[in-house]
Order: structure tokens, then C-alpha cells, then sequence
């Protein structure tokens, strides 16, 4: 009995089959070195991803009347430190916000305009943009979300020693299950990313060392 000849055919699919294991050899050697290092960690430091994605997640979980309280104290900072801003249009935004309202006043007792009163009718204009400005103080939508308040929770909860999230008492366990997640989520798309990139690397170089053979 002859041996048949080996035909393009075989010898292409035996070409796709070694380019197939090395791609697959190279995507598993490459996320389990991925996998090795804390992605959402950045030179001992949470990672700008991993900052950039809570802070995502934390606007995500307020409620809309939160993020409209929010913007409405921005609003009201950005128009105090505005020097073309006339003080008598920063009344209206202080009795539409409910959070300034309540930190205007000195006690319970006070009123809303009574306590507007009480602050413009100071002779130094200087001093009454403080005293307002110092209101934000007081409010706690807008210190939900945004860069400095992603900042302050995870500095909270991150243990620099360890290099691990530990949860501060200050902090609720729906929020620190939010970091976990978020870090975990940063990690798997690291060893997702470098899978990928060392599966093409492995398919390259199968590719540069294997001998295709001339059409001819």
C-alpha cells in the first residue's frame, strides 16, 4: 500500500492548527503573568482606572434628586467666586437649593430669609462671599461623587501598607462591596488585555518561525 503525498491542504491546516496552539499557549501564559500584579494598584497607589471607574460608580448610586441638589451647589459656588456675579442673584439660588437653605441658618429656629438677611447685611462684601462660600461645608450631595470625594473614600479604605482595600468604619458595606468590585473589575480587564496582546504575540512569532510552503 503507497503512502499518499502530503497535500497544501494538510499542510495548511497543519500551519493553523501550530499557529492556533500558540496563540492559545501565549493568551494563558500571558494572563496568568498578568494576573500575578494588582492592576487596579498603580506604583502602590490605586490606579487612575481604578479612581476613574469609582467615581463612575459613585454617581451611578445617587438618586436623581441627589445629583440635582448637587449641580445646584456647584452652581452656587462657581457664581460666588465669579467677581462679576452681583450678590443679590445668589439669594434665589440659596432658598432653591434645600441643603443651603438648612446650612444658612444658625439654628432650627431661624428662618430662610431671616438668615439671608442676617448674612447680606454685612457692609464687607468680602465677608459675605465667605460666609457663603462656606456654606458648601455644610451640604453633603455634592461631596458624593466627583474627583475629591472618590479621593477621600478610597484613602479611607486603602490600606498603604498592606496594599489592599480594608473597610473604614465610616463607611458602609454597600460602598466598600463597591470598591471590591470595582478592583476586581479593573483586574480581570488587566489579565483580559494582556491574554490578548501575549495570544497575538504567540501567534507572530508561530508565524515568523514556521516555514509556509512556495504556491509554486
Amino acid at each position: 500500500m503507497s503512502i499518499q503525498p502530503v497535500s497544501k491542504t494538510d499542510t495548511n491546516s497543519n500551519i493553523g492548527s501550530r499557529l492556533a496552539s500558540a496563540t492559545a499557549v501565549g493568551a494563558a501564559a500571558g494572563g496568568l503573568y498578568t494576573a500575578k500584579d494588582s492592576h487596579w494598584l498603580y506604583k502602590g497607589a490605586p490606579s487612575d482606572s481604578f479612581v476613574k471607574n469609582v467615581k463612575k460608580n459613585l454617581k451611578k448610586d445617587m438618586t436623581n434628586e441627589e445629583l440635582l441638589e448637587s449641580s445646584k451647589i456647584y452652581r452656587f459656588v462657581e457664581k460666588i467666586v465669579d467677581p462679576t456675579t452681583d450678590l443679590e442673584t445668589l439669594k434665589p439660588l440659596i432658598k432653591d437649593s434645600k441643603e443651603l437653605s438648612e446650612a444658612i441658618k444658625i439654628n432650627k429656629e431661624e428662618s430662610v430669609d431671616n438668615a439671608i438677611n442676617r448674612v447680606f447685611s454685612q457692609n464687607n462684601e468680602s465677608k459675605i462671599k465667605q460666609d457663603l462660600i462656606s456654606l458648601q461645608y455644610k451640604t453633603t450631595s455634592n461631596k458624593k461623587f466627583g474627583k475629591s470625594a472618590t479621593l477621600r473614600l478610597i484613602h479611607d479604605n486603602f490600606n498603604a501598607k498592606e496594599q489592599k482595600l480594608v473597610k473604614n468604619n465610616n463607611t458602609t458595606e454597600e460602598v466598600f462591596n463597591m470598591l471590591k468590585r470595582t478592583a476586581n473589575k479593573v483586574q480581570a480587564k488587566a489579565v483580559a488585555t494582556g491574554a490578548a496582546l501575549a495570544g497575538l504575540a504567540g501567534c507572530t512569532l508561530a508565524l515568523i518561525f514556521t516555514d509556509i510552503p512556495d504556491k509554486s
